[in-house]
C-alpha cells in the first residue's frame, strides 16, 4: 500500500538529547551491491544533465564509509541524521550499517 506513514524513530542519547530519524537502514537497501562512485549527492546534480544508471541520494544525505575492506574507519562522534554509514569491499557497498 502506498502512502503508509511511518512515524520517525525517536531515541535519547547518552547526554539526554532527543535524537530522531525519519529514515532507517531499510530505506537505503537499493544502495547494496553498487559501486560507491556511481552514487551522486543531490547537491552535485545539474538540472539538464543526464545521469543514466547512477543513483542520486536524497537532499542533504551523504555516504560515509564506516568499514573499508574489513578495516574500521574513523567515525565522528557527533550525530548527523543525514549520514549513511556503509561497509564497502573494493569500493562496492556490501551493507548499510546505520543512519546517523
Amino acid at each position: 500500500m502506498a502512502g503508509i506513514y511511518k512515524s520517525p524513530l525517536v531515541k535519547v542519547d547518552y547526554f539526554g538529547r532527543v535524537v530522531s530519524s525519519d529514515k532507517g537502514s531499510e530505506d537505503f537497501k537499493h544502495l547494496l551491491d553498487k559501486h560507491i562512485t556511481t552514487i551522486i549527492n543531490f547537491d552535485d546534480t545539474e538540472e539538464d544533465a543526464e545521469y543514466g544508471d547512477n543513483i542520486i541520494l536524497p537532499r542533504h544525505y551523504f555516504i560515509f564509509v564506516g568499514t573499508k575492506d574489513g578495516e574500521l574507519q574513523y567515525k565522528p562522534y557527533e550525530f548527523n541524521k543525514y549520514r549513511i554509514v556503509v561497509s564497502t569491499y573494493k569500493d562496492i557497498i556490501i551493507s548499510v550499517d546505520s543512519i546517523g
